[in-house]
C-alpha cells in the first residue's frame, strides 16, 4: 500500500509548494475529426528532466445529469527543461491548422504508470464507471453561470495549477467549493491523496474570461506566464509541442525593488538585494527565483542558470540577499504566483564594471616578530602591469610600501610580498592592482593584530553566507580556541575546538540544514578574551 498523507498535511503543502511544470495549453472543444489535447511547459532550467509520473490532471464535469471527475494519472515519462509535454485523446491527432501531430502519449492507450478514470458523484460518495473506447471528451463544457471548464493539476497530491475557463471573477465557484472530498488512488508508488476544494484559496487558481464555443480551447500567449490566457480561434491557433512565446519582462501583481552592488571580500562576484515593496495579500506566498541570464538576454530560456530560489510570505520580510556568481553577467528575477505560473519576469542588467585584474586569492599572516607575509594569485596574468602594496593603521589612510611588477607568465600566477612592521595595535594591507591598460582596482583589506587579542576582531568573508562560514581571527599564541555559533536567541547552533596559529588565522565551517536563513553570531574565545561577529545566512 502506498504512503497516505493526512488531509492537514496536504493543506499545508498546497500553500507552499510550486512544481516546475505548468499547464500551458488545452483544446477543450474540438471540431469534427479533431482531438482533445493538453500541453504542459517545464519552466525549469535544470539539466535534469522533470518526471511526469507524480502529476495528475483532474477535470470536473456535468454531463447528462451526472456530475463528477475525470482523473488522468500521467504515465512514467519525463519532460526536459523548457520543453513541452503533450497528452491527447489519440495518436497521431489533429487540431486547428495542424494534422498528424504526435503527442507524448494518448489516453486512449495510456502507457505504463498512468490511467484515465471517470468518477460519478452520488450524494457524498463517488463511484467509478466504465469508459467508452476512443474517448474524446474529458474536458466537458459546463452549462450555466460561472466556469465553463474546471481543470486542476496536482503533483504528489499538492495542487500546483488550477484553471477556471469562461469565468471572469477570481473566486472559486460555489459548486466546486461545496463538493464532498474526493479520494485519488494513484498508480505505482505515487502518493494517494484527498481533494477537498473547501480548503483552497482563490489565489491558487487562474481565471479565463472567455468561453470557448465550438472548435476552440485556451492557450497562454507566452509560455508559463500568468494572466495571458487567450481563446483559440481561426486566427490564434493551437501549437501543441511548440512555444507560444518566451517569458520576457513584464509587469505583474507584485512590486519588487532591486539593486546590484559590490560583494565585499570577493570582487569576482556581486550582491543582489531585492525586496517585495507592495502586493495584494492574495498574491502570497510567492516564489522568487534568480537566474544568471546566459541565453538570449532579456528572456528566460534553457541556457539561463538558476542561482537562488526562496518563498516569500509577506511584504514585511525585508531585504533579501543573493550572491551572484559573476559581477558582469545580466540577471533575470522571476516571480511565481501561488497558482504556479510566472507572475512576472524582471530583466536586471549587471552594471558593475569588469575587474581590470582577475584576483583569485589574497591572504597573509603575521608571525610573533611582526613579520607580515602577503600572498596572492591572479588569473589572466598577461593582462597585469603591477601591484602596489598599501598599508594603513586606521583603515582610511593608505600609503604605498612596496611595488611588485607582473611576470611574463600567461594564465595563473602567484605573488608574494613581506615586511616587518613596528609595534602597533593593528595594521592593514590592500593591493592596488593596475592592468596594462592602466585601469585600477583594489583588493579586499587584510587586518593583522600586533598586540594582544581584542574583542570583535573577526572578519567575515562573503557576508551574507550560503552553505559555509569563512572568517579570520587573531591569536597571540599557538593555542586551543573555542569556536561557537549561536542565533540571536542565544541557542548554540555549533560548537567546536580548534588549534590556532600565532597571528592571523582563517577558518571555514560548513553550515548544515539546521541553519535557516537569518542572523547569527560567531564567537572565538580563549584564556585571553573573546572575539565576536554577526553574519547573515541566506
Amino acid at each position: 500500500m502506498k504512503k497516505i498523507f493526512t488531509l492537514s498535511v496536504l493543506i499545508l503543502s498546497a500553500a507552499i509548494i510550486h512544481a516546475q511544470v505548468v499547464f500551458n495549453e488545452v483544446y477543450t472543444d474540438p471540431g469534427a475529426n479533431r482531438s482533445e489535447f493538453f500541453e504542459f511547459y517545464n519552466t525549469s532550467t535544470s539539466p535534469t528532466p522533470e518526471s511526469m509520473d507524480d502529476y495528475t490532471v483532474v477535470t470536473y464535469f456535468e454531463d447528462n445529469g451526472k456530475t463528477g471527475f475525470y482523473v488522468l494519472d500521467l504515465p512514467t515519462q519525463t519532460v526536459a527543461s523548457k520543453g513541452f509535454y503533450v497528452g491527447a485523446s489519440e495518436s497521431p491527432f489533429s487540431v486547428q491548422g495542424s494534422n498528424n501531430v504526435t503527442p507524448n502519449f494518448s489516453w486512449d492507450a495510456i502507457p505504463a504508470g498512468g490511467y484515465l478514470k471517470r468518477w460519478e458523484r452520488n450524494g457524498g460518495i463517488y463511484s467509478e464507471v466504465s469508459l467508452p473506447a476512443n474517448l474524446n471528451n474529458i474536458f466537458i463544457p459546463r452549462q450555466g453561470n460561472n466556469a465553463q471548464h474546471n481543470i486542476f493539476v496536482f503533483k504528489n497530491g499538492v495542487l500546483v495549477n488550477g484553471v477556471f475557463g469562461g469565468m471572469s471573477q477570481a473566486k472559486i465557484p460555489t459548486y466546486i467549493k461545496s463538493l464532498p472530498p474526493f479520494w485519488v488512488d494513484m498508480s505505482g508508488t505515487s502518493t494517494d491523496f484527498y481533494i477537498d476544494f473547501s480548503v483552497y484559496s482563490d489565489n491558487q487558481f487562474e481565471y479565463i474570461g472567455s468561453a470557448t464555443g465550438n472548435d476552440n480551447g485556451y492557450f497562454r500567449l507566452a509560455d508559463g506566464i500568468c494572466g495571458v490566457w487567450n481563446k483559440s480561434s481561426s486566427a490564434p491557433q493551437h501549437t501543441p509541442g511548440v512555444s507560444n512565446g518566451s517569458a520576457v519582462p513584464g509587469s505583474g501583481s507584485v512590486s519588487v525593488s532591486y539593486a546590484i552592488s559590490e560583494l565585499g571580500g570577493d570582487y569576482t562576484k556581486a550582491l543582489l538585494t531585492y525586496n517585495i515593496t507592495s502586493s495584494t495579500l492574495s498574491a502570497f506566498p510567492v516564489t522568487i527565483q534568480v537566474y544568471t541570464d546566459l541565453g538570449t538576454v532579456g528572456q528566460l530560456d534553457a541556457n539561463d542558470v538558476l542561482v537562488d530560489s526562496r518563498i516569500i510570505y509577506a511584504t514585511n520580510e525585508g531585504d533579501q540577499y543573493v550572491i551572484l556568481p559573476s559581477r558582469t553577467d545580466p540577471v533575470m528575477l522571476v516571480v511565481k504566483s501561488p497558482s504556479g505560473c510566472f507572475d512576472q519576469v524582471i530583466a536586471i542588467p549587471n552594471g558593475l564594471s569588469p575587474l581590470p585584474v582577475h584576483l583569485l586569492k589574497f591572504q597573509g599572516n603575521m608571525n610573533k616578530n611582526n613579520k607580515v607575509t602577503l600572498n596572492w594569485t591572479v588569473a589572466d596574468n598577461e593582462t597585469v602591469h603591477s601591484f602596489e602594496i598599501e598599508r594603513s593603521t586606521n583603515g582610511r589612510d593608505f600609503s604605498t610600501v612596496g611595488v611588485v611588477f607582473a611576470s611574463e607568465k600567461m594564465g595563473t600566477e602567484n605573488y608574494m610580498f613581506y615586511e616587518t612592521v613596528t609595534a602597533s595595535d593593528r595594521v592593514m594591507y590592500r593591493l592596488r592592482m593596475i592592468d596594462k591598460g592602466q585601469d585600477i582596482d583594489y583588493s579586499r583589506i587584510l587586518v593583522f593584530q600586533t598586540k594582544t587579542l581584542i574583542t570583535n576582531d573577526i572578519r567575515i568573508y562573503g557576508n551574507p553566507v550560503k552553505d559555509k562560514l569563512t572568517f579570520s581571527f587573531y591569536s597571540n599564541a599557538t593555542q586551543e580556541v573555542n569556536i561557537r555559533v549561536y542565533d540571536l536567541a542565544g541557542k548554540t547552533m555549533m560548537s567546536q575546538k580548534v588549534n590556532s596559529a600565532e597571528g592571523s588565522n582563517l577558518l571555514s565551517l560548513p553550515l548544515n540544514a539546521t541553519f535557516t536563513p537569518g542572523l547569527y553570531v560567531v564567537e572565538v574565545a580563549n584564556a585571553d578574551g573573546r572575539q565576536i561577529a554577526k553574519f547573515v545566512k541566506q
